[in-house]
């Protein structure tokens, strides 16, 4: 049976239903307390089936205002409204990731999303128990073995996939195992890809591996547990040639180890009935490469003996103390990082202790039948650098007068810019939903405040993966951006519709840009006279061909505003949907378009369902880009055809994508490849799963 506080529930009475096979949302330990924003996405069952791939972007990619930043496909990450980088949250099971995903478009997520079982965009006020910088939004992927998911006797999980593209394979097991008031979850996945093809051609050095061995252990008091959950997540992958970088490419090595141990008590104290403790600890390690060669041995041996280019280290402890009910969340955060980075890179090791408060509230008024929605995060970090080495002829973060010359103290020694640097940092959201018959009006305001992380602060090196080298402000301030939106919905059997609109601004927008651009022609012969040989913001001497362009840290004044259209009908065995969403960023600093915006796009979807099968064609328009930021390049549309098959039938689940059929060449205005290649071309994308 499955437990819960009022009644048992028969386990394998749910599990011949179609949606409950998955153990998708048997949240039998825990408050329901789910968002309930018409923005608000949820991805599960069937619905994720149709749009599981490799990584969390491209499986988020036919939903509205999300876009693709990429370095390839094993690289993507999904920007959010036109936010990237640490202007949304990325979570599992409500957890940060621990990776440095977030800090460089280069950098992998160390995420498995063969062992997702949900995906839940959370926007509005609830946004904020999970962080700070939750403007964007946050997406939580919720994971098979959940200690809320208990078992009555052993199931097994088995998932067998391929993708034709870059010819994936790759599956995985889990399986449930209970013993008395215990239950023990073991997981286990690999995932192998060859080079990307595209219809122009191959992309060479996009091959990747990735292993995930997890083991869960759960002991059950009634309705209260204690979790321990180890996990080791590894993953080599390449980043493509390019005359701008490294001409055989850069390979990365990475590897992440995490430890959790979770606790709930069930209790009543005036709204409040649940407590939570949740630790975890993360040791992420990758290493970057500039020898392919190196790719077959282990991250271990290529530590121990110092084949790498750079590595970068971030061990993660964290500890989360939270009170809740289905209307209220109150916790406490304590946070240490540690940021260990080595090898040709002057950024500094750096140690970051941050300790939050965060409350979330839901209070109807039913007078006026509506609700009010509230909730604040207050936080002080300390970031604590260790000393800069001024005397290395390469240093970058050195105060320098008008002209560029070091300006040295009194002894003659260059002074550094690195110091100790604390943050006092508040955000806050408001929002009232109301509900008037088929019509339902969400309004909400938020205003966050975000502190630089140390890359932003500090970093000082060539990133090769990027080909970039990248100089950070230790000057810079937190980011604050005040953000609003007004939703409102019509949904009546058969049809419904809902409009969205948005707006933020930001006085202190800060991103890592270029500091100027070099027009390379086609025909250039490296190794030869460079044709903007002699500038400053190039620095000469790092990369595959001796230079990269300087990215800097800057901060500037922008706006961000769009709008999201949904429709729907359905009646009897088809479904028709569509959306069309629009996003546009404007520099107000420089007057020019902010970089990185999604281009328009509109989604057209038929679905049939039988008793057995599913059908469904997905027409998508991406419209031009042509509105473009400093050192941008025009982005052409293109118009793309899905045809999904998806059969079910009882423990069995099989599901065809048949993606791109026409290989459209298609150009992704967020891809920092683009100039090399387009995006993937035709694809066959099966997943089979089976539980029993």
């Amino acid at each position: 049976m499955i437990n819960s506080s009022n009644k048992n529930i028969n386990l394998d009475t749910i599990l011949m239903k179609e949606k409950i096979i998955e153990l998708e949302s048997i949240d039998i330990y825990s408050n329901n307390n789910t968002s309930n924003q018409i923005s608000d996405v949820i991805i599960t069952g069937a619905e994720l089936n149709e749009s599981l791939k490799g990584n969390i972007a491209a499986t988020l990619a036919n939903h509205p205002n999300i876009g693709i930043n990429s370095f390839g496909s094993v690289t993507s990450k999904p920007a959010l409204r036109g936010f990237s980088g640490d202007r949304f949250l990325l979570t599992k099971d409500g957890i940060e990731t621990g990776d440095l995903s977030q800090s460089s478009i280069d950098h992998a997520i160390a995420l498995d999303m063969s062992e997702v079982n949900q995906i839940e965009i959370i926007r509005g006020p609830k946004s904020l128990i999970f962080g700070p910088n939750a403007i964007g939004g946050v997406v939580n992927t919720k994971l098979y073995g959940h200690p809320s998911t208990r078992a009555d006797k052993f199931y097994q999980k088995y998932i067998f996939g391929s993708e034709s593209f870059n010819r994936a394979i790759y599956g995985n097991f889990m399986l449930y195992l209970p013993v008395k008031n215990n239950q023990i979850n073991l997981f286990l996945s690999d995932r192998q890809t060859k080079n990307e093809t595209t219809p122009i051609g191959i992309l060479e050095n996009t091959k990747s591996k990735i292993t995930n061995y997890k083991l869960g252990f759960t002991h059950y008091i009634k309705n209260n547990y204690l979790n321990l959950i180890m996990e080791n997540f590894n993953m080599n992958y390449g980043i493509p040639p390019t005359s701008i970088g490294h001409i055989n490419g850069v390979d990365i090595l990475l590897l992440k180890n995490s430890y959790q141990i979770n606790y709930q008590q069930k209790f009543k104290l005036k709204k409040l009935n649940q407590f939570d403790i949740k630790y975890n600890n993360i040791d992420y390690t990758h290493v970057e490469l500039i020898n392919n060669d190196t790719i077959n041995n282990t991250i271990y041996e290529i530590i121990d003996s110092s084949l790498y280019h750079v590595k970068l280290a971030k061990k993660t402890e964290n500890i989360n103390i939270e009170f809740s009910s289905n209307n209220s969340i109150f916790g406490s955060e304590y946070s240490i990082k540690q940021f260990r980075p080595e090898g040709f890179y002057l950024t500094p090791k750096t140690d970051e202790k941050q300790i939050s408060l965060y409350g979330y509230n839901k209070q109807t008024i039913n007078a006026l039948d509506i609700d009010l929605l509230s909730s604040f995060r207050l936080a002080y970090l300390w970031i604590d650098p260790d000393e800069y080495n001024t005397d290395d002829r390469n240093a970058n973060l050195i105060l320098k007068d008008d002209e560029g010359y070091p300006i040295k103290d009194d002894e003659g020694n260059e002074i550094s810019l690195v110091k100790d640097k604390e943050f006092r940092n508040i955000s806050f959201s408001f929002g009232i939903n109301k509900v008037i018959d088929k019509l339902k009006f969400n309004s909400w305001f938020m205003y966050t405040m975000r502190p630089p992380r140390v890359e932003e602060l500090y970093s000082d090196g060539p990133h090769l993966a990027s080909y970039a080298f990248e100089i950070g402000n230790p000057n810079l301030k937190s980011e604050n951006i005040y953000g609003i939106e007004n939703s409102i919905k019509f949904d009546s059997n058969p049809f419904n519709i809902s409009l969205v609109t948005f707006y933020n601004y930001s006085p202190y927008y800060f991103e890592m840009t270029k500091n100027g651009h070099c027009e390379v022609p086609s025909d250039w012969k490296p190794w030869t006279s460079h044709p903007c040989y002699g500038v400053d913001w190039i620095d000469w001497g790092s990369g595959g061909l001796g230079w990269l362009h300087k990215y800097s840290s800057k901060g500037n004044e922008v706006k961000i505003q769009g709008l999201e259209i949904d429709l729907g009908y359905k009646i009897k065995k088809i479904k028709l949907s569509y959306n069309f969403s629009f996003v546009e960023g404007e520099n107000l600093t420089l007057q020019t378009p902010l970089s990185y915006m999604n281009p328009m796009k509109q989604i057209l979807n038929f679905n049939y369902k039988s008793n057995l099968i599913n059908y469904k064609v997905r027409l998508s328009k991406i419209h031009p880009q042509n509105k473009l930021g400093e050192f941008e390049t025009y982005t052409p549309g293109a118009f793309l055809t899905d045809f999904i098959i998806t059969y079910t039938y009882k423990e069995h689940n099989l599901t065809f994508q048949l993606n791109n059929i026409f290989d459209e060449v298609y150009y992704n205005h967020l891809s920092r490849i683009k100039n090399i290649a387009p995006e993937p071309g035709k694809n066959l994308n099966i997943i089979y799963k089976l539980f029993i």
